[in-house]
């Protein structure tokens, strides 16, 4: 097919070198493979010519919306671009078609500071990128992207079958003491709604953070954190407490904060940390408490395979259903990280924790360890983690429960798989195991409770 348009004639002649003496006569072929020639080779202002000249015969080309855009983005042209790149998503057919509208329109997105949308169609050019080269292009500019933006959105939701929504006991009785001469111990039979009860917890959260420009030794966030929990009862457990319903065991908290991570100069192998954080909490649908908590840490590389790190931190609980509840708790931990040769991970945290309050239910001391393990290789197309911890506690007296005072003992354990093969726009299904249990000289506060969680997470 010839094409001689009048209105396109001056562009083709300047691609041609020669003076306006007579129109160049090229099929739209050569004009796109022109443009595209122009755009790669950095003349973008003759490349949006050839554009113009293709869209003046079909305003639906598809190549040639791809080269408007990216010329008027060349140019800072950005609306333009994003008109562009946002018609030729439009009229794209084949899968290639729409990864190739996908990416350039989030290169304009970006370009225009909109790089929250532009993580977005490039979760979208990476599910649809026809290999895994052009894949692994969309990826690398999504992780350029979110490193550079000053807003990055984390959601993430989750759902577990849980035998214990209700963080009820795993007994069926508790003593009380002092209620019979002598001081002995009276069993009484704990109702049902104090028992374990099973269910459903589903949780949906999101993370919104704001970065400042960071300096040569500093990087500084705002952060803004939301989290609410949704429980549904088994009709066993509804059977056992018929006056509960899962929404009494629901969980909401909201908080704000603001965090830095610093160094002492560009050579140094140790980055300091200080946060603080405010916020409020929900349980069954009543406030519960307000918080503010203050933190510092450090983390030094100890050597190529080793890193090592410490904690501090003070958080001022007060509690809006109780006041006698209230408290303060104070945490201290270390941790120390090593990569094997096969680039597995491990981790090993131990700690103290000091939770000081007029209520001798809330009242105690405790230590605490734990490890974890991440598995570098995928297996059979699955990432494999796993972790274990153990922490005690130690209660003051009691003169109805614990006369002698309360001690709990705690374990847990987790493992979870991440299947990678299976992706939509960069996020994967995981499943984790879950396992806890309680013991304690205190009945009551006997507990255990086994899940398997399903989640969706971001692989990038």
């Amino acid at each position: 097919m010839r094409f001689g348009v009048l209105s396109t004639a001056a562009a083709l002649c300047l691609w041609a070198g020669a003076a306006v003496a007579a129109p160049v006569t090229m099929t739209p072929a050569q004009v796109l493979d022109a443009g595209f020639k122009a755009i790669t080779a950095g003349q973008a202002a003759k490349a949006h010519d050839f554009a113009m000249a293709l869209l003046a015969r079909n305003p639906k080309e598809f190549l040639a919306l791809i080269l408007q855009s990216r010329s008027a983005r060349a140019l800072n042209h950005l609306d333009e671009a994003r008109a562009s790149a946002r018609a030729a998503w439009q009229v794209a057919v084949t899968p290639t078609e729409r990864y190739e509208a996908a990416t350039v329109r989030a290169q304009a997105l970006s370009s225009d500071q909109m790089r929250l949308a532009a993580e977005f169609w490039l979760r979208r050019a990476a599910q649809l990128a026809p290999d895994a080269p052009s894949k692994a292009a969309a990826v690398s500019a999504f992780n350029y992207v979110r490193d550079h933006s000053h807003w990055s959105l984390q959601l993430d939701a989750s759902l577990v079958p849980s035998s214990n929504v209700n963080n009820g006991s795993a007994a069926n009785t508790v003593q009380i003491y002092g209620l019979a001469p002598g001081g002995a111990g009276t069993t009484f039979g704990l109702s049902g709604d104090a028992r374990a009860l099973a269910g459903l917890v589903g949780t949906a959260s999101a993370t919104a953070v704001y970065r400042l420009t960071p300096t040569t030794n500093t990087l500084s966030q705002f952060n803004l954190n939301v989290v609410q929990t949704h429980n549904w009862l088994t009709a066993a457990a509804q059977a056992q407490a018929p006056t509960a319903k899962g929404s009494d065991y629901d969980y909401a908290a909201v908080e704000a904060g603001f965090s830095q991570r610093l160094r002492a100069s560009v050579k140094s192998l140790a980055i300091y940390n200080w946060a603080v954080a405010v916020g409020h909490n929900w349980y069954g649908q009543s406030a519960l408490s307000n918080y503010s908590r203050l933190s510092f840490g450090v983390d030094r590389q100890l050597s190529a395979k080793v890193q090592g790190g410490a904690a501090l931190s003070v958080e001022r609980q007060a509690r809006l259903d109780d006041h006698a509840l209230s408290a303060w708790v104070f945490t201290g931990s270390t941790n120390v990280t090593r990569v094997l040769g096969n680039q597995d991970q491990l981790r090993l945290s131990v700690g103290e924790q000091y939770t000081q309050s007029i209520s001798s239910s809330i009242n105690h001391h405790m230590v605490f360890a734990q490890a974890s393990w991440d598995k570098a290789a995928p297996v059979w197309g699955v990432k494999l983690g796993a972790s274990v911890s153990a922490s005690q506690s130690a209660y003051g007296p009691d003169p109805l429960f614990a006369p002698t005072g309360r001690k709990d003992f705690q374990l847990g354990a987790n493992v979870t798989a991440l299947f990678i093969k299976v992706q939509y726009m960069g996020f994967s299904p995981s499943l984790s195991l879950q396992w806890q249990e309680t013991k304690s000289n205190v009945l009551r506060y006997q507990l255990r409770d086994l899940g398997v969680a399903f989640a969706i997470k971001s692989v990038f």
